[in-house]
Formats: C-alpha cells, structure tokens, sequence
C-alpha cells in the first residue's frame, strides 16, 4: 500500500521490518521468531538501510517504532476462523484483521495508528506490507510453536529479508 507522504525531499530510504507477537503463547510468537531469524541471516553483515525490530504490542507503539522509516514490513500470527496453521497472508492496511496486536482491541488499530500520526505530522512508511501467519494454538502458555508454523519461519525470514533489499533499490 501507497501512503502519500507530505515531504517532497527524497530521503535515503530506509526499511523497518517488525516482528510482532507474544514469546509465550504458541504459534502467537511467529512474528518475533521470524525477525530473530532474519537477524541470525544477517548475521554480522547489515543490509544498509534495513532495521530489524521487535515488539509485543501495536497501536501507539507503532508510531515510536515506525516513525522515519519509508518501508515498513510487518510479520505478525492471524488467528481466523477456519485457517490452515503455516499459512502466510499478504495483507496491507486497508484489507487487515485476525491480528491482535495490529486490529486494535484496548489500543489503536494499525490503520488508525497511522492516520493519528499523519495528523500529529509524524512521517510514517510510505509503503506497509504486513504478512499474517496463519496459527493454530495462540492461548496455550508455551514458548514452542506449533509444527506448521515454526516451519514457515525460516523460508518467510529468508522471502523478506530479500524482499526489504528490493524495497531499498525500488525507485
């Protein structure tokens, strides 16, 4: 998704990816597994420009961890009616729900976190991409993840690390 931008300047870009969930509620930690993953393939080598994050919670956060950024990929467990455990939903902020920490509940929605920080003036992303993994058991008091979603974290870790070095030399 395109979010129009008030700045006129054309800043270095720079990537945020964020890996959002709960360590200790299953399949609900898919999102820090993934960035603990990306920054394992990292390694000591840096991709210039990305930064790999991590949090537990969205709405008002989002603001503190997005702002400055023109790139923001967000990771984070979806829990639907009917998923398939593993599955990845390419997801922008339009078109999002299924996410706790994201869809609001107690706090801000990520849509709304946005357009409370255009109005404060804040420069947020110009392009968000939230990718959902589908999760099976996100209530259980666990640090283990279930079978099909911890097999998805090293492939999708790998698909974004590629796809935030593209957003980097998108013109």
């Amino acid at each position: 998704m395109r979010i129009s931008s008030k700045s006129k300047d054309n800043p270095p870009k720079k990537v945020a990816v964020l890996g959002l969930g709960n360590p200790v509620l299953g399949d609900d930690g898919v999102g820090l597994r993934v960035a603990a993953e990306m920054e394992r393939l990292l390694g000591n080598e840096t991709i210039e420009g990305v930064t790999v994050m991590t949090g537990t919670r969205g709405g008002f956060e989002l603001i503190d961890l997005l702002a400055g950024f023109t790139h923001a990929i967000i990771i984070d467990s979806l829990e639907i009616p009917g998923s398939t455990p593993g599955h990845i939903r390419q997801l922008d902020l339009e078109h999002f729900s299924g996410s706790a920490r994201l869809v609001g509940g107690h706090e801000l929605s990520v849509a709304n976190a946005f357009e409370l920080a255009a109005t404060m003036g804040v420069e947020m992303p110009g392009t968000v991409e939230i990718y959902g993994v589908e999760g099976d058991d996100m209530r259980t008091l666990s640090e283990e993840m279930s079978p099909p979603v911890a097999a998805v974290v090293g492939p999708l870790a790998r698909r974004l690390l590629a796809r935030a070095a593209a957003l980097l030399g998108d013109a």
